[in-house]
């Protein structure tokens, strides 16, 4: 079968298929690829936890903070290209798809050459900036770590943006074997290099330099090959038009994971004011926590390609439809998450420290924060929805709500008057302010984007009959 028969196929089963096995279909690959993400992200702290040393997890999460940016930004030009992308493909304009494609992956390679030159002159500033301040011993841990995690920066980007783009345009496989191959590797390296090397904290570094370098090798490979978008940087335009299409494309997914960075710059300066066993305690339950929804992320991105490309080709029954199914399915996944995160949270917690003053903050952080774990599957999801439907202001709106707006006001207030306390109910409050408003958004972008286009849809077909 030819690359444009590939294509063909792929484009008739996300349009005229059946939903719910397509949106299982597509959204596994993805869940796969955000639970390996996710253990990815979890590893080092378990590994550099078994040097039992606070200050040396407490680094792990200040420098996650600087990892967080840099996923931002990749995840930026990743959506803002891969989201033209997928409409492109749904109006099968395949010429458009390459070019832009090409242009999001030497947009993130320049990015990232930029901002790692950058970063090797400025360690300890950012440092500080994240909040490595509260002590020298835990400024000393994170310069070490972050020196060899710039250098992967340029790698990062890149990965992530064609990670996003093969997602986007379909091949959820494909983009999940990339991303899976340099996370196993991580997590192969790391105790080999942390503990069996005596690297300490810069062997978990490392381990992630060499992730990513084989990570991104494996996600190009992928373009080359299945009918996939094919990358070919001589393509590449970086006009004004298609700057301004990534840029505004991808702003929602900035926005979100931009704010949620500066709120955890801001989270670590509030813990440091409790310690670093605060800072510890926050770093593993916000990890443990974030398996839940990432596995909800996953689903939801296998809801977007589908969005998108029946957006594209006009098909927004089908949108609507496929909306409701997934909603259902991440609602009933979070209640049954609540559940097996508060019964075994001790053991969780656990797991990543033997300290007993950090695993009981966790544990307590943990359980209150199950609380609300039941109804955040909207907030994801209608943020998912109006990115891919191309409304960027509202679902910027959205994305930046929980981790961002709502939740930097929440923590100021709450850490003031209720001291260590308000580092676990500023989370509670923020989800459930942020969830009040995204329904409010939602229900007038629904009405307004995919009510009113059906209604236009049906009374063309009347008129053309």
């Amino acid at each position: 079968m030819s690359d444009e028969q590939k294509r063909e196929e792929r484009f008739l089963k996300i349009t005229t298929g059946k939903i719910y096995p397509l949106l299982v279909k597509m959204a596994i690959p993805s869940m796969v690829g955000m639970i390996v993400a996710t253990v990815y992200n979890m590893t080092d702290t378990f590994w550099v936890g078994k040097l039992n040393d606070a200050t040396l997890t407490a680094s792990v999460g200040v420098v996650f903070t600087f990892v967080s940016i840099i996923q931002a930004i990749g995840f930026w030009f990743g959506y803002g290209s891969g989201n033209y992308v997928s409409r492109m493909l749904g109006k099968k304009e395949l010429d458009k798809a390459e070019e832009m494609a090409s242009t999001g992956v030497l947009l993130g390679i320049i990015v990232g050459v930029i901002m790692l030159v950058a970063g090797l002159f400025l360690l300890r500033p950012m440092a500080r900036l994240m909040g490595a301040g509260s002590s020298e011993g835990l400024m000393d841990a994170t310069v070490r770590y972050l020196r060899i995690t710039v250098c992967s920066v340029p790698f990062m980007l890149t990965s992530n943006v064609i990670y996003n783009e093969l997602r986007l345009a379909g091949s959820g496989g494909t983009s999940m074997i990339g991303l899976l191959v340099g996370m196993l590797l991580n997590m192969i390296l790391d105790p080999i290099l942390i503990l069996a090397a005596g690297l300490g904290i810069e062997g978990a570094a490392l381990a992630s330099l060499c992730g990513q370098v084989v990570g991104v090798a494996v996600l190009y490979a992928g373009t080359k090959r299945g009918g996939n978008v094919r990358i070919t940087i001589s393509k590449a335009k970086l006009d004004l038009q298609h700057v301004k299409e990534i840029l505004a494309g991808g702003a929602p997914n900035f926005s979100r994971q931009g704010i949620s960075s500066i709120s955890a710059v801001l989270l670590n300066h509030m813990a440091g004011a409790f310690g670093v066993t605060a800072i510890a305690a926050v770093t593993i339950a916000t990890r443990v926590l974030y398996v839940a929804y990432a596995l909800v992320i996953g689903f939801g991105q296998g809801f977007q390609p589908i969005c998108a490309m029946n957006y594209g080709a006009g098909k927004y029954g089908r949108i609507k439809k496929a909306f409701g199914m997934t909603l259902l399915t991440v609602t009933c996944f979070l209640i049954v998450s609540a559940f097996v995160l508060f019964y075994f949270r001790a053991s969780l917690i656990g797991a990543f420290t033997t300290e007993e003053d950090v695993a009981m903050l966790a544990i307590s952080m943990l359980e209150k924060w199950c609380l609300i774990l039941p109804f955040m599957g909207y907030y994801i999801l209608i943020g998912m929805l109006l990115q891919n439907i191309g409304r960027f202001g509202l679902a910027t709106s959205v994305t930046t709500l929980e981790n961002g707006f709502c939740f930097m006001p929440s923590l100021l207030l709450c850490c003031h008057f209720f001291g260590v306390n308000g580092l676990i109910w500023c989370k509670i409050i923020a989800s459930l302010t942020s969830l009040l408003i995204s329904l409010c958004i939602g229900t007038y972008a629904w009405k307004k984007y995919l009510n009113a286009s059906e209604r236009k849809n049906e009374n063309e077909v009347r008129i053309a009959v």
